[in-house]
């Protein structure tokens, strides 16, 4: 069973995403980002194997949450699944140089988020 953190700033969005994963048995946390810090401060305390992030969020822009991510040494090795409505292959391109291993387009079927997210906990990823 893994921890996976779901951090959007859409209340719906959160619970959708929990959702479709709820079946699967691993832990689940939604946040809700009031800034980056707060939510790197709540990863810090209880550090999930994998995070689900909206890209596009007002008060906690995914790009500035993985970038925290990827540069605090004690969640560098999380993995990063970003959520986005939007589908420019430089949001893309950018986030893959920076270390977030998946990326997923809304909207999206529950089947596919699954099949996602159960792939990125695989061993060996």
């Amino acid at each position: 069973m893994a921890k996976i953190a779901i951090v959007d700033d859409s209340r719906l969005a959160r619970l959708f995403t929990a959702s479709c994963l709820k079946n699967l048995g691993h832990e689940l946390r939604e946040i809700e980002p009031t800034s980056v810090f707060d939510v790197m401060e709540r990863l810090r305390e209880d550090p999930p194997a994998l995070v689900l992030m909206d890209y596009l969020m007002p008060n906690c822009p995914g790009l500035s949450l993985a970038r925290a991510l990827r540069e605090d040494p004690g969640l560098r090795y999380v993995k990063i699944l970003m959520i986005s409505a939007h589908r420019d292959e430089d949001i893309q391109l950018c986030l893959k140089r920076l270390g977030v291993e998946s990326f997923m387009s809304k909207p999206f079927e529950a089947k596919t988020l699954v099949e996602t997210v159960e792939g990125l906990l695989q061993p060996g990823w």
